[in-house]
């Protein structure tokens, strides 16, 4: 089932991008830069993105919508698997998520909405849904949220990312409605045991054009607090802000993303910070669909310069154009990767949620 195929390399990504999701870390920029330790920084943040139980909920949860019987935007692999990573995938994955809060927030911005109209769908409250034969189906399993639903979550191949047969069932994921009366809002919590690894809550407003991501993720030992915003201008500019605060590391990682003319070859702006005990390092620059250089500052000083052309992989060179040493060179890579499926990873979390917001 190539749907699957996505959410494999969906696992990847958000380890590695959902670290771009406001933080403690308050070293500043008299802290000298230590690529290795930034690194380290970088390994433990992901950690808390490494868990089975976020891998079996990255896997399924493309296939809750199906269950529903309302799809929203294509959660496909045509729709969904982007190389993320050149400026024309990151456009692209811009575009769906685009596509995806339109049509969680189709009203103009000055029109409001009534909070009824944003319901959990009428005969799924309440109930619990099991894996079989490739899909969820409806069970006679209680426990389930009185306004919500449950899904069932079970161990998945580690290279089709396929539930094993015979089924392991190894936690829950309950999606509960708390729309008001300005807002429509879903919670959605992954359980395994007695963790629950993944805690968040989605709320769109229809009056500001805003949709909000607040919560966590862990894997019972890092935890990731996640605050993601992004708007849709009526102008067609999508702006992405995501930060995160690991209070284990001292860490925080801000980014902005804004890609403006969505119809046509826009361009992406981005600026992104880390700080923690290992220095600040912030990045910043354009991308266009064929490339863009983003600059690199440490100490309040132009360290570094990253290249990208079209799909190769990013260049990067020192302030004075000579190469940077190995351990330098990983550690920007690393904090790079995190702009590299932003739009990717914002778009996933929404997947699990989108009936619950879209108007019926």
């Amino acid at each position: 089932m190539r749907v699957l195929q996505f959410a494999k390399r969906s696992v990847t990504l958000l380890a590695t991008v959902s670290v771009a999701l406001t933080g403690c870390g308050d070293s500043g920029p008299d802290v000298p830069f230590n690529p290795t330790g930034t690194s380290a920084d970088l390994e433990a943040v992901n950690a808390a993105f490494g868990s089975s139980t976020f891998a079996s909920f990255s896997s399924l949860s493309v296939l809750f919508d199906a269950a529903y019987g309302v799809p929203l935007v294509s959660s496909s692999a045509a729709a969904m698997d982007i190389r993320a990573s050149s400026p024309a995938g990151m456009r692209a994955a811009a575009v769906r998520s685009a596509q995806r809060l339109a049509g969680l927030l189709p009203a103009a911005a000055h029109k409001g909405f009534s909070a009824s109209s944003f319901a959990i769908p009428a005969g799924i409250a309440g109930k619990t849904y099991e894996y079989s034969g490739g899909a969820y189906i409806p069970s006679d399993r209680t426990g389930a949220p009185a306004n919500g639903v449950r899904f069932l979550l079970y161990a998945v191949d580690p290279v089709t990312f396929m539930p094993v047969e015979p089924l392991v069932e190894t936690g829950h994921v309950d999606i509960t409605d708390l729309s008001g009366t300005s807002t429509q809002s879903a919670r959605v919590q992954v359980v395994s045991g007695s963790t629950t690894y993944i805690d968040y809550t989605v709320t769109a407003s229809n009056l500001t054009g805003r949709i909000t991501v607040v919560g966590f993720v862990t894997d019972g030992t890092h935890q990731a607090n996640l605050n993601l915003r992004a708007t849709l201008s009526a102008a067609g500019a999508l702006t992405l802000v995501y930060g995160l605060d690991v209070p284990q590391r001292d860490v925080s990682i801000d980014l902005t993303l804004t890609i403006t003319n969505l119809d046509t070859s826009g361009t992406i702006s981005m600026v992104l910070t880390m700080s923690g005990p290992n220095g600040t390092v912030s990045l910043s620059g354009q991308f266009t669909t064929t490339g863009g250089t983003l600059t690199v500052r440490t100490g309040g000083k132009t360290f570094a310069t990253i290249t990208v052309a079209g799909a190769a992989e990013p260049v990067i060179t020192g302030a004075d154009g000579l190469p940077i040493t190995e351990d330098d060179g990983v550690a920007l890579r690393g904090i790079f990767d995190i702009t590299s499926g932003a739009f990717v990873s914002f778009d996933q979390m929404l997947v699990p949620v989108g009936v619950f917001l879209a108007p019926a």
